[in-house]
């Protein structure tokens, strides 16, 4: 396979790898959280969260090294291939998750205005109950406000939501569909792609143990930020390699241009001889 000659080509190739991906977010992160670290206050403040963030994504790229073990490194694979495989399952939980997350926000709060805190609202409740917390004590909201006020609270009732039965309902189906279909499919196409990764896990080692020493092997010795004196080297030899081809390049087309006169001018095949033999 011929390496990419243009540019556009080169970036597109680059991008191909995941963990060039990562690399170029968390410099991108840490770059941004610099430049707020070097203003004064509030925005110092945010410069210090930032790279807080950042230091996720550091971490994260530290898995690209397992690949050289020979158990480890087919963990991250799957890892990688079961990513791919739950942000098709996050599409569809999604659309489950927003059907009920309105409808019950609609049934039980008909008069709120609509912000930011009314969006964050929709999803929170919902997304949690996935994972069990199902919000036992704000299910049935027509038991609330049925119950017989304390002596702390005001002796007035609130007003009677109409379709509030409805609400427990409809998350009895939304539980159904989620924590015992969507879940276990899930963990389905998980199983499905750790043993599709475990046939082939001693492949799966060799190549990214050989991808990843291929990598190093191009890069500076010294580490970051000592890696600016291995480029400026590189830099300096490339220049004089250049400098000492330019005598060189300068003669050969030279000598091509004495020999396109030579084929219009038969006078002059003794200079084309000369430049034929060199000095």
């Amino acid at each position: 396979m011929s390496e990419p000659g243009k540019l556009k080509q080169k970036i597109s190739v680059w991008l191909e790898d995941y963990w060039n991906i990562t690399d170029l977010v968390a410099i991108s992160v840490f770059l941004l959280g610099l430049l707020l670290r070097l203003q004064g206050e509030p925005s110092m403040g945010y410069g210090r969260v930032i790279y807080c963030v950042d230091i996720i994504f550091w971490y994260i790229r530290v898995l690209d090294i397992f690949g050289v073990n020979k158990y480890l490194g087919p963990y991250v694979m799957m890892i990688g291939k079961m990513m791919i495989d739950m942000l098709y399952f996050v599409v569809i939980m999604l659309v489950v998750l927003m059907s009920f997350g309105v409808a019950r926000q609609a049934i039980l709060h008909p008069d709120e205005e609509p912000t930011w805190r009314l969006a964050r609202n929709i999803f929170y409740m919902p997304y949690w109950m996935i994972y069990g917390e199902v919000f036992a004590d704000s299910i049935d909201r027509k038991t609330s406000v049925h119950s017989k006020p304390s002596v702390n609270l005001p002796s007035k009732l609130p007003p009677c939501i109409p379709g509030a039965w409805l609400t427990p309902a409809i998350m009895a189906c939304y539980l159904l569909v989620a924590n015992i279909l969507l879940v276990n499919l899930l963990i389905a196409v998980f199983n499905n792609t750790f043993f599709e990764v475990k046939s082939i896990s001693n492949q799966v080692w060799k190549f990214q143990r050989y991808q990843l020493i291929m990598t190093f092997h191009d890069r500076p010795i010294l580490p970051p930020p000592l890696i600016v004196f291995p480029h400026i080297y590189i830099a300096l030899k490339r220049l004089c390699c250049t400098c000492r081809r330019k005598p060189e390049g300068d003669r050969t087309s030279l000598c091509h241009r004495i020999k396109q006169a030579s084929n219009q001018q038969p006078s002059h095949h003794k200079a084309t001889a000369l430049c034929t033999q060199g000095p």
